[in-house]
């Protein structure tokens, strides 16, 4: 994703490029799709077109005075120290979906249980709260596979994100997102409907050349910590 952004007025805008989707700008600016779509009329299934301009910022709370600027923003990789965790892991048990009806996912269906995407030493265990609510950094083997960790449908696969490599954000029902950054492969498309353990793709290396898993869950767009939600590994 290269990022236009345009201060008009009191409002912040992003020009749509090749391969975004509503769910990859509101995943990158940290708000729910849904807001984005109230914000520009936009009605489901959230149909954007390239060079289009939309509000990504809260137009109430945005009162920013000025000339009109655009620039291209750019994102760092958030830089963790390396900790020990428990590494017991039990691969997902693949079930029959529960959460889908033909090509749609049931939004109204809660998540339950939240497998673990991949085995592996979690980068940041160790530190707080607010450290880990941008997610988490599973360390492993390059090519090892990665799991869906609750049933849902994929919302957006690809490397436009600046930070997040090749990356799988997946739609679990109208409050939760994932998403899995540094594949080396991607295993599934948007659109595709995937179950809980269903293998999506196989792990790459972040630009540490280190091989991991960047792993979010989001909650109205808004990061929430993993560790609080994962199924313990402790057995």
């Amino acid at each position: 994703m290269v990022l236009f952004l345009c201060s008009c007025g009191s409002l912040v805008h992003h020009r749509v490029e090749k391969g975004d989707t509503l769910y990859s700008i509101g995943f990158y600016y940290g708000h729910d799709y849904q807001d984005i779509a109230k914000w520009n009329n936009i009605p489901a299934p959230y149909v954007i077109n390239k060079g289009q301009w939309l509000i990504v910022a809260p137009p109430e709370k945005n009162n920013s005075k000025g000339k009109e600027k655009k620039y291209v923003a750019s994102k760092n990789e958030v830089s963790n120290k390396k900790s020990s965790f428990n590494n017991n892991f039990k691969r997902p048990v693949i079930e029959k979906s529960t959460s889908s009806v033909g090509n749609k996912v049931v939004s109204s269906n809660p998540v339950t249980t939240w497998q673990w995407p991949t085995k592996g030493t979690v980068r940041n265990s160790d530190k707080n709260l607010s450290a880990r609510k941008k997610g988490i950094n599973i360390v492993g083997t390059r090519g090892q596979p990665i799991y869906a960790t609750a049933a849902g449908k994929v919302v957006y696969s690809g490397n436009g994100l600046i930070g997040f490599g090749n990356l799988i954000i997946i739609k679990h029902n109208k409050t939760y997102l994932s998403a899995y950054g540094h594949n080396e492969r991607m295993l599934v498309n948007e659109g595709d409907v995937v179950h809980q353990g269903q293998k999506i793709a196989q792990m790459g290396k972040a630009q540490d050349n280190l091989a991991q898993l960047h792993f979010e869950i989001r909650r109205n767009g808004k990061p929430v910590d993993p560790l609080r939600l994962l199924v313990s590994r402790s057995h």
